[in-house]
């Protein structure tokens, strides 16, 4: 089951209302603040909140299989990556407080990914068991057992990414509320030309 906008937000209201909420949501958003102002494949220094955490729906061995599932999909290139904005703290956090029915989705995921080999995989068998995973996506007539899981992982990173300070301020470089005096032109060759 894939979840609804409207899904998310209960999920991060719920999120909200939990004892230390306030404290984690101020640092999870803060983190990728702390970039430097060059482009730097350099991870910013995690807050205390962040370095201290401790997973609180996960176990210490999914966490860390999720960390690096979510850091596979959003890498970090010129811009921050799932590392940087905490996605996998952001997903532990959320769950803790999710319906039970969400939380048995995600350990039948973490399930699936430790019988795919995703735990005891070193960092390249990793990257390969995503690829596979993700093959569905685009070959509709490609299977994979773990495929529910990865859209899983994949939706809730994501959220997580985008709506953190790294996704949403460093990666897309929103402003907020500003607007263009005028509309920048696209400058990309193709779309010179004028017939």
């Amino acid at each position: 089951m894939l979840l609804t906008r409207r899904d998310l937000l209960d999920l991060a209201v719920r999120a909200a209302a939990l004892p230390g909420a306030t404290e984690f949501f101020s640092a999870w958003f803060q983190a990728a603040g702390q970039q430097p102002a060059a482009p730097s494949r350099l991870a910013p220094p995690e807050p205390p909140l962040l370095r201290e955490y401790q997973p609180k729906f996960f176990d210490a061995e999914d966490f860390a299989a999720l960390q690096a599932f979510t850091e596979i999909l959003i890498p970090t290139d010129e811009t921050p990556g799932a590392h940087e904005a905490h996605c996998a703290h952001y997903i532990d956090f959320v769950l803790q407080a999710s319906s039970s029915d969400m939380q048995g989705q995600w350990r039948q995921a973490m399930t699936t990914l430790k019988q795919a080999g995703f735990h005891a995989a070193d960092a390249a068998g990793r990257a390969e068991l995503v690829q596979a995973m993700s093959k569905p996506e685009r070959d509709r007539s490609a299977t994979h057992a773990a495929y529910a899981a990865y859209r899983l992982i994949k939706q809730q990173n994501t959220f997580a990414f985008y709506t953190s300070r790294a996704g949403m301020i460093e990666t897309l470089e929103y402003r907020g509320n500003t607007y263009n005096a005028s509309f920048p032109a696209c400058d990309h060759p193709e779309h010179q030309t004028v017939e």
